[in-house]
């Protein structure tokens, strides 16, 4: 007997559904993939900015304290964005967020035994993965739970979904510890519910719960998304006053008051301490270092008109259009807003677009702050609105989403995002691509000139000048190997009696330093050739006093000790090699002022003002030039004017640093010694 079963026709509408999930499902996880892949390739400690809040994640682990004095002073660890309060360095950002990181390096630390200093790399990524990472995932799964709901057409929710994964300038800061990433994931947390209960009619204490709760967050993250928490209650009030009351409000009351309480632990007031730039706890002077805020360099110095402003700021090299075009969508979904009919999120278009006017107008009319947020790739501070920007897409693809020439124009705004976004890599921390590109062209200069050398001529010596006769300064190295010893001594024993205006320079060393691994060159300056040869313990050169203060080249100033007139020309490639520390006679450029501690006056920093000069050079037995380079602290207030030098040699070709050494002052006559008990 035959079994003849029914065929049952499959039905459209649940195949289409079924395959709209799983590309969605397929963007959501590739974005997280992408992402996680970000935070473990990051480097860690990127800037400044994030460094202040892992500062103070250390400081209170380690040390129980919101202080970073002891951190801050750690190699590779120090930050701009601190400020001086009451005799210590605290970070000048809100400590609501570094608390509860805290809390996390404390469980990680107590798991793992490792610790921030040790492990700097492994446990930073480790903590990003746990506080950017996985709420990412989940807002990006509450996204598109967003657009399935209130989005009709299928490419409208796949293409909103994708711009949320891949599209925004969010991105590429989930690989550091800040507030921008935070506070957009806080505002999808707040949105989704809010729009349950505005749109859908939904009554459900939680929804009200978790819009309160997120939004307040959203705030103790961004300070003007203060009018986020307002205009989000407000629209709650009005559906449902008794639960917004007796829900929202003290779930939004919960991040406020820890926000306001730890505020007022550390900084004595309600408010944070940036709220407070441009007062005496930004611009300071300590031990003889001025802070970074006496005197802002590079985007920092401020130097355009409101005009030119709101013009990089919407279209120029940190534009929001110009460097994400898939939010031009967003600007025709709310200046068509009365066009959309069906929309059921016409509310929350309004919202949007009032919102963004109000926080862009806000940072507008703040001249002292005109930096674009620093050195980083986006117009940051408007980041945590980009949720909403996502919202005025949807009626804009509903009305003409399954137009093929809207298709395809939304799809190549989206590429040209992607790419905007995927450009800077893990390091949100760096000058937007626009930018460089201008720099490049010469359009923008936000870089401020050097001034001259304050001695008045050209430099073509590692030292400015010849100091007073018996003058003396010692210079101790520091190798790359971490190995530290006496190994320069500089004299100036007076005139020379049978030349009138020359000073014998003597200079004498204790050894030999060789590059390793490279055995026919020895320490760039050795007045023999590139050779693996010791350094003599004893030379004596005499300088023309006048060539010299003139400025004339090292073969100008340069002659016989014994007053025997002009060198041979072996002397003198020789003497240049050591008076200029360069393996050939080049000038040195002079560069921005510098603070600097030395053994010699370890309680206050000198001021000096930095030089560098580099030449490429072939040794003998290497097949192609290597890079030298000689950087200086110039100070005045130290015999022969140096208070440090630091020689490298790189090879060009693959970028690697030969070698490294730092020379720095430990002791000069006429100046008073760190030790006394040291003879002179």
């Amino acid at each position: 007997m035959t079994d003849h079963s029914t065929n049952i026709p499959s039905d459209p509408v649940t195949e289409a559904q079924a395959v709209r999930r799983f590309a969605m499902l397929l963007i959501v996880v590739v974005a997280s993939a992408m992402s996680c892949a970000q935070i473990v390739q990051s480097m860690p400690l990127q800037s400044a900015n994030d460094r202040s809040r892992w500062e103070t994640v250390w400081s209170l682990v380690e040390r129980g304290t919101f202080q970073i004095d002891e951190i801050d002073a750690a190699p590779g660890w120090g930050t701009i964005d601190k400020v001086r309060h009451e005799g210590h360095y605290y970070s000048s950002k809100p400590p609501l967020q570094s608390t509860l990181v805290a809390g996390v390096y404390w469980c990680v630390k107590r798991l793992t035994g490792w610790n921030l200093t040790d492990n700097t790399a492994e446990v930073s990524r480790l903590i990003l993965l746990i506080v950017n990472w996985l709420p990412q995932v989940l807002s990006l799964i509450v996204i598109a739970m967003l657009v399935e709901r209130y989005a009709r057409r299928d490419f409208g929710k796949l293409f909103v979904l994708a711009v949320a994964s891949w599209a925004t300038l969010l991105g590429p800061f989930t690989s550091s510890l800040n507030n921008h990433s935070p506070a957009a994931i806080c505002v999808v947390l707040a949105l989704y519910p809010l729009l349950r209960v505005i749109t859908d009619g939904e009554r459900q204490k939680r929804l009200f719960a978790l819009a309160g709760f997120f939004a307040a967050t959203t705030f103790t993250l961004e300070l003007p998304a203060a009018l986020l928490v307002v205009v989000f209650g407000a629209m709650l009030l009005k559906a449902d006053s008794k639960r917004t009351l007796t829900v929202f409000v003290p779930a939004a009351l919960i991040p406020i008051v820890a926000f306001a309480a730890l505020n007022c632990v550390v900084t004595g007031s309600l408010s944070p301490f940036y709220s407070s730039y441009g007062s005496e706890k930004y611009i300071y002077e300590h031990e003889g270092v001025p802070s970074y805020w006496s005197n802002p360099q590079g985007l920092d110095r401020n130097l355009d008109s409101p005009l030119m402003y709101f013009v990089h700021c919407t279209i120029g090299h940190h534009g929001l259009l110009s460097l994400t075009p898939v939010w031009l969508l967003t600007l025709i979904g709310w200046l068509g807003w009365r066009r959309w009919p069906e929309c059921r999120q016409r509310t929350m278009l309004i919202v949007g677009a009032g919102l963004t006017a109000v926080v862009f107008g806000f940072y507008l009319t703040r001249t002292q702050n005109y930096n674009y947020g620093g050195n980083s790739i986006a117009l940051r501070w408007m980041l945590w609105l980009s949720p909403l920007w996502l919202v005025a897409m949807i009626p804009v693809f509903d009305a003409w989403g399954s137009r093929r020439g809207f298709q395809i124009l939304s799809s190549c705004l989206l590429a040209a995002s992607v790419v905007s976004a995927s450009l800077p890599g893990s390091n949100p921390w760096q000058s937007t691509w626009l930018l460089s590109l201008m720099e490049r062209w010469k359009w923008v200069n936000d870089t401020e000139p050097p001034p001259p050398f304050e001695f008045g001529h050209p430099l073509w010596s590692w030292f400015p000048t010849l100091g007073d006769p018996n003058a003396r300064e010692e210079l101790a190295t520091v190798t790359f190997v971490g190995t530290s010893s006496r190994l320069l001594r500089v004299s100036n024993c007076g005139p020379v009696d049978s030349v009138a205006g020359e000073f014998v320079l003597e200079l004498s060393s204790s050894r030999s330093l060789t590059t390793p691994g490279i055995q026919n060159m020895s320490f760039a300056w050795s007045p023999l050739e590139h050779t693996r040869a010791t350094l003599p313990s004893y030379v004596s050169l005499a300088i023309d006093f006048e060539a010299f203060n003139a400025g004339q080249k090292s073969s100008q100033f340069l002659t016989s000790a014994d007053g025997g007139g002009a060198l041979q020309h072996d002397e003198l490639l020789a003497a240049q090699r050591l008076v200029t520390g360069l393996p050939q006679s080049v000038e040195y450029k002079p560069g921005h002022i510098r603070y600097l501690k030395t053994p010699l006056r370890p309680e206050k920093a000198f001021r000096c003002q930095r030089a560098a000069a580099q030449v490429l050079f072939q040794p003998q037995h290497f097949d192609h030039p290597l890079r030298y380079r000689c950087d200086l602290w110039l100070c005045d207030e130290i015999p022969f004017g140096v208070a440090q030098i630091e020689i490298s040699i790189t090879d060009p070709t693959t970028g690697q640093m030969l070698t490294f050494q730092r020379l720095t002052a430990v002791e000069a006559s006429p100046f008073p010694s760190s030790d006394s008990s040291k003879p002179h």
